[in-house]
């Protein structure tokens, strides 16, 4: 069974569909995917509760260090945040009709971070990547599609369910699972603020409500603009994430548009911020090649345009292969092989979930809203 389960769960996405992708060792029950040649895919198909703790137990792990899960109900979707999925420039345009309509709430947030996290706590797509500390959790979100949000719930039952996992890549480097307050998640979070295009100037005036500090957005690291993601571990202040063990990865992605009026240079300033260590406005001042590029030297002079994640028409080909820089944090083995949990759709799916219930990971659990709990107790008395 679980040879011909692999056998389709190979051909979803990364898994085996693209032409490019090659099977290694075919004798194996677990086989391997090469993707490209900097990551290679190992699916651990699971068809019961028991064999996903096994996996689980597997796993290098520790409080410092933890995995972080990802749980969904179609394995054939990107990996991307919602707002930034189909049309960049839609989410300033959410965001502000979000404000209009609740602006007492989100200014009671200090923090573009913490606005964020409340946009998305009522269903606003943001650009913040939904992640669980809590391997269930995500096991449910992969089995059950949730009843408030779905429409059609056994064409939902139908595809196969995904877990991704995430991990910070250097046990003793913590750069890439960040404070709330931090500098790198206070960049990342106000970049949701902007339109479309946006300089470098206005950005750092976004930037500076999150700090109780005077700082020169000239001495802003340009390649969190560009390119980065980061695990954030929010404040556990309300039930559902408490419930969820609920975190998040925030995600920047965009293109120099311009320096000053020249276009010109655009393109490779990109491509120089991205091959350098760390890059300020500050240190393109002082750089031969890039301070006769701005007329002034002032900020203002150095625009980006946010990207559509996988599309031709970005200049730059690493945003249609790795848009977010989300691969560094994939959960790998000592092999340096991903691992991903996949589920196999209909009555596989439909037993985990019932196996889930007998630890009260159910739908009134995910969301403990007063609504939805209400509708899990009309629902389990009638059925008896």
């Amino acid at each position: 069974m679980h040879d011909e389960l692999l056998d389709k769960a190979l051909k979803l996405k990364g898994y085996g569909s693209d032409k490019s992708l090659t099977c290694k060792d075919k004798g194996l029950l677990e086989k391997e995917k090469k993707v490209d040649k900097n990551l290679t895919v190992k699916p651990k198909v699971i068809t019961c509760l028991n064999e996903y703790i096994d996996f689980i137990g597997s796993l290098d792990f520790s409080y410092k260090n933890p995995v972080f899960y990802r749980g969904q109900g179609n394995a054939n979707f990107p990996i991307n945040p919602s707002s930034l999925r189909n049309n960049p420039k839609n989410e300033n345009l959410m965001i502000e009709s979000f404000y209009r309509r609740f602006s007492s709430e989100i200014d009671s947030c200090s923090t573009d971070m913490a606005r964020l996290v409340l946009m998305q706590h009522f269903g606003l797509g943001t650009r913040a990547l939904d992640i669980s500390e809590s391997p269930l959790a995500a096991l449910y979100f992969a089995c059950s599609p949730m009843k408030k949000f779905c429409q059609n719930r056994e064409e939902e039952m139908s595809n196969w369910g995904e877990i991704v996992l995430f991990r910070n890549p250097e046990k003793d480097k913590p750069e890439n699972q960040k404070p709330i307050h931090s500098n790198t998640v206070s960049i990342l979070s106000s970049t949701a603020f902007m339109e479309e295009q946006f300089s470098l100037w206005k950005l750092g005036m976004e930037w500076k409500k999150d700090n109780n500090y005077m700082r020169e957005e000239k001495y802003i690291n340009l390649k969190d603009i560009i390119r980065s993601s980061v695990i954030v571990r929010v404040p556990q202040d309300n039930q559902r994430i408490k419930n969820q063990q609920g975190a998040f990865i925030l995600v920047n992605a965009n293109e120099v548009y311009a320096l000053s009026e020249n276009k010109k240079y655009a393109e490779k300033l990109t491509d120089y911020i991205l091959n350098t260590d760390y890059t300020t406005f500050d240190d393109l001042m002082n750089d031969k090649i890039w301070q006769n590029r701005f007329s002034k030297g002032d900020t203002w002079e150095l625009e980006f345009k946010k990207i559509k994640p996988y599309s031709g028409e970005n200049h730059n080909q690493i945003f249609d292969i790795d848009p977010f820089d989300l691969r560094k944090l994939y959960y790998r083995d000592d092999n340096d092989i991903q691992q991903v949990v996949l589920v196999p759709p209909g009555e596989i799916k439909k037993n985990i979930i019932k196996e889930l219930r007998k630890f009260n990971i159910t739908e009134d659990f995910i969301y403990p809203d007063m609504d939805n709990v209400a509708h899990e107790i009309m629902e389990n008395i009638n059925k008896e």
